[in-house]
């Protein structure tokens, strides 16, 4: 083995003991999200946001935004029609928000494998924000096979999932 082959074993080894437990996937997994919801979530009115639990198995954060210029500086334009539409039905007196949401739907998270789904929404049905239809929602899947697939993956997938949001 040479003296190259021999250090990218050794620090393919010190990964995997790295992530020895289980747990320590979860933290890099919060820890990689957290990083993308500053960079795509945080809002003029919705600061030093952080991933929680939304559920046993689903971790993330959601914000909104007021400021219709921030809100229409959305280049998709399937996304910016839908924006524009609701600026002009909204009267600026009802205060009305976009939502933005991220999050991570753990299907099965193990060092060895793993599946889990990033599903990113912007939501314009102020003020509640539960129908889809005034929704755009992307759900990105994301199957491991191995850890060092997961450590590589894990980030393009999640800024595959941001798309919708710039």
């Amino acid at each position: 083995m040479s003296d190259n082959s021999k250090h990218i074993q050794d620090w393919q080894d010190k990964v995997k003991h790295t992530f020895d437990d289980d747990s320590n996937l979860l933290n890099y997994l919060i820890h990689t999200l957290d990083n993308f919801i500053y960079r795509y979530l945080e809002t003029s009115e919705s600061k030093n946001l952080k991933s929680q639990g939304i559920d046993e198995k689903t971790y993330g954060a959601v914000s909104y935004e007021s400021n219709m210029v921030e809100v229409l500086k959305n280049s998709s334009p399937l996304i910016k029609q839908q924006l524009i539409h609701f600026a002009k039905s909204v009267p600026k007196s009802m205060g009305p928000k976009v939502q933005y949401s991220l999050s991570i739907k753990l299907t099965n998270l193990k060092t060895s494998n793993g599946e889990i789904q990033i599903i990113s929404k912007i939501s314009w049905d102020f003020p509640e924000f539960n129908k889809d239809e005034k929704s755009f929602i992307k759900t990105v899947p994301f199957k491991y096979s191995d850890l060092s697939q997961f450590r590589k993956e894990l980030a393009l997938k999640l800024e595959e999932a941001c798309e919708i949001f710039l």
